[in-house]
């Protein structure tokens, strides 16, 4: 085996503790986020014609899904993080939200989008025509997203996305998955993200 540009990258670099967990949730029309302790309550409230799909929490990030945006807060979370939808996207559907200790993945109909306590704002990756996610792997720091063109990669230590182009014949064959790195099999390499990386790192088999 040969291998190709491989680093070292670090678990996370903001000192949450356990009592940073958060949570989501709605009172009526107000949608309410608790973030870390010592940090203020967050509220906003429902828009008219507005109302929520999804409510997701996990760890140090939390997120709201409604039929008119998205909205995420993280452990020091000042205000909720917006993200509306496109004229062309339609609202989120509740499994299409993935929210892990330290980072979110959504997958909207144009575009994936990713928020993380690090970029403290949404991150937006647009897909091409009728390309959908086969897989989406992840933990607390680091994920992979698996299209037919790509593997995306994106961590929490990132504040963009990091894609590696496919061939029509290299499909996934196995994904190994830690706190800090995500590996995939294909035919005749294996391709290696690391948390905080600007690129994916390969091997030949």
């Amino acid at each position: 085996m040969l291998w190709l540009g491989l680093g070292t990258a670090r678990a996370g670099d903001l000192p949450f503790y356990p009592e940073d967990q958060v949570d989501v949730f709605q009172v009526d029309n107000h949608l309410i986020g608790v973030a870390g302790a010592g940090f203020p309550t967050i509220v906003t409230d429902l828009e008219l014609g507005e109302y929520v799909i999804a409510l997701r929490a996990h760890g140090f990030v939390g997120v709201i899904g409604t039929n008119h945006r998205l909205l995420a807060i993280h452990s020091r979370s000042g205000s909720f993080a917006e993200l509306r939808y496109r004229i062309a996207e339609k609202p989120v559907e509740p499994w299409d939200i993935h929210v892990y200790d330290r980072m979110a993945l959504v997958n909207l109909s144009t575009r994936l989008v990713a928020y993380s306590p690090r970029s403290g704002s949404w991150l937006a990756l647009g897909m091409g025509p009728n390309e959908e996610p086969r897989e989406i792997r992840a933990d607390s720091n680091v994920a992979a997203i698996v299209t037919p063109r790509r593997a995306i990669g994106f961590s929490a230590l990132s504040n963009f996305f990091v894609e590696q182009p496919l061939g029509p014949f290299e499909v996934v064959q196995g994904v190994s998955l830690s706190d800090v790195s995500v590996t995939l099999l294909l035919p005749h390499k294996v391709l290696i993200f690391r948390a905080g990386d600007n690129r994916w790192s390969s091997l030949i088999r």
